[in-house]
């Protein structure tokens, strides 16, 4: 049975949290690569070819590699 927070721990907790979020990004590694991650994971890939889906009015057009696969995608 976990016991009650006091406040002050709380917002010490709090207050530690927010001082390492207000820390700077660090510089990537060595190799390291940024990836898109907008077109990524929001709709289920659509091919052959270039993704087909259409989002509101705009043709994804995105290769299948940039869509999170999951059995389902497995099947097409």
């Amino acid at each position: 049975m976990r016991r009650p927070i006091r406040k002050r721990d709380l917002l010490r907790r709090i207050e530690a949290l927010e001082a390492r979020l207000s820390r700077p990004t660090p510089a990537p590694l060595a190799g390291q690569e940024a990836i898109p991650v907008a077109t990524i994971g929001h709709h289920i890939y659509e091919g052959p070819g270039p993704c087909r889906a259409d989002l509101f009015g705009q043709i994804c057009g995105e290769h299948r590699d940039a869509h999170h696969h999951t059995s389902r995608d497995d099947q097409r």
